[in-house]
């Protein structure tokens, strides 16, 4: 993140954080979290010690060495839901005394510096498709939530059911409960779509027109085409498609083999294919699906061919020719396909909206599907640079004051004497956006996608040096930032 000019994160997005945690509920929060934020199970398993259970312990636990960059947390709904109601919180609503043992978690958390909560109204699922327990709360519970909001001036953080009137459907019902009690919130799916030209102007007029009767809700907005590969290791990228391509990503070798095989298998992934509308991998827009990777000689060709181009020339159903080609390559092959935000006219509208947060960058997340650091370098390029569609200032002021502004990063996001050494050293001329590349660096031998470094001369944290001309420094001079709590 240094290398793309980044001195503070924010993560605890989407209701997941790991903490507060019963030692019960540790098997259930870490599978969930896996699922949703497609991260290798293995890794996570071996690298979170899970060393505490509070929301404090968890805190310190992560600013336990430094690290090279600031990090700030949101609780995650999710997790408060599983402490305070047990496996019950995936089936129904919380009584009032469960909504009260919410909040009162909620509020230690708080207590302990969280910037804010997290939820998820409608999207995120576990692996056998149940919904995540944030999703059960009722109208009560989330009006509790944000009383204790509210009263530590922190703010929401929300993703709306996908989808254009269930989205605004959502974020009116969030609005309805945040606005009353002047509670900030931000939340995300606002994208450029080539299938449905204008929607993300309509979303973010949608949000002005609330912003103009005092609701304090603010639309993320990336820069970035939504590229992504397929997860073949028990992610969501065909998670619709329940009983057909989803089995095949969430079985293991063996059983995906199997799978893939077997024709009863393929006649049920052929009947999906063609009943289910969309997945997060677009699948029945095999045009965009691009083949990025094959291991034998006389496949070499396809590589960036479509997999429309395979299907014309090979013939039969989309679903078995694309099982065919993971069968003869690996199990794991890289496809990639871009699934919105294509467009640098219609990503450049989201930019310039004035109820639009340039935000949204999802980095650190879904590792091995795309590589969303870099969001930084990408907005100064092409939309400063080159596009010129931001002045240099109205780039950096979405990139670090109005931010610290809008969600409480006291004393940071600016130059002024007296204020926090976090700074940034660029030539806009030698920054640079390139495509990520895979890198097998993980614990327990798992790859992910990374991004060379953006051209930047030197990123400052605290007045530390962390990166200079692209090489890290090594030095950890990033602290936990803890909202409200000093010393």
């Amino acid at each position: 993140m240094p290398e793309h000019g980044v001195t503070s994160v924010l993560v605890g997005n989407c209701s997941l954080s790991l903490a507060p945690v019963r030692d019960d509920q540790r098997d259930a929060v870490t599978r969930l979290f896996c699922y949703v934020e497609d991260l290798p199970e293995a890794t996570f398993t071996g690298s979170i010690p899970f060393t505490w259970r509070t929301y404090g312990e968890y805190l310190d636990a992560l600013g336990y060495g430094g690290s090279a960059v600031n990090v700030a947390t949101l609780v995650g709904h999710t997790p408060l839901r599983l402490h305070a109601m047990g496996d019950e919180a995936w089936e129904r609503a919380a009584t009032r005394s469960e909504c009260e043992a919410i909040a009162e978690l909620l509020n230690e958390a708080l207590g302990a510096g969280a910037f804010g909560l997290s939820t998820s109204l409608g999207f995120d699922t576990d692996p056998d498709g149940r919904p995540a327990p944030s999703q059960f709360a009722d109208d009560d519970e989330l009006g509790r939530l944000a009383d204790v909001l509210a009263a530590s001036q922190r703010f929401l953080q929300f993703i709306p059911t996908p989808g254009h009137r269930r989205l605004m459907r959502d974020v009116q019902r969030v609005a309805d409960i945040t606005g009353p009690r002047h509670v900030t919130s931000t939340w995300i799916g606002v994208f450029d779509d080539p299938d449905v030209p204008g929607l993300a102007v309509e979303l973010l007029d949608f949000a002005a027109d609330l912003q103009a009767v005092g609701v304090p809700t603010h639309p993320q907005v990336s820069p970035r085409t939504l590229d992504i590969q397929a997860n073949w290791d028990g992610g969501m990228s065909f998670s619709t498609l329940v009983e057909g391509w989803h089995k095949v990503v969430q079985a293991d070798r063996d059983g995906k083999r199997r799978l893939l095989e077997d024709p009863a298998w393929r006649a049920t992934a052929r009947a999906e294919w063609d009943q289910v509308p969309r997945a997060i991998i677009p699948h029945k827009a095999v045009d965009r699906i691009r083949l990025m990777s094959a291991n034998r000689a006389e496949d070499q060709r396809w590589v960036g061919a479509t997999l429309a181009d395979l299907v014309a020339e090979r013939g039969g159903h989309p679903s078995d020719v694309l099982a065919d080609w993971v069968l003869a390559n690996d199990l794991a092959p890289s496809i990639s396909v871009g699934v919105a935000n294509s467009d640098p006219a219609g990503v450049a509208e989201t930019l310039r909206h004035p109820a639009a947060v340039v935000s949204n960058s999802d980095a650190g997340a879904h590792v091995q599907m795309m590589c969303a650091a870099g969001d930084t370098t990408l907005l100064l390029t092409r939309h400063v640079r080159d596009r010129q569609d931001l002045s240099v200032e109205q780039a950096v002021h979405a990139l670090t004051s109005r931010q610290a502004e809008l969600f409480g990063f006291e004393g940071r996001g600016m130059l002024a004497p007296g204020a926090l050494g976090d700074l940034v050293v660029f030539v806009l001329d030698e920054l640079s956006w390139e495509p990520d590349v895979p890198v097998r660096d993980l614990p327990a031998g798992a790859s992910r996608l990374r991004r060379p470094p953006g051209g930047y001369r030197a990123t400052v944290v605290g007045g530390v040096v962390t990166q200079q001309h692209g090489q890290p420094t090594e030095a950890l001079p990033g602290t936990v930032l803890r909202r409200g709590v000093t010393g």
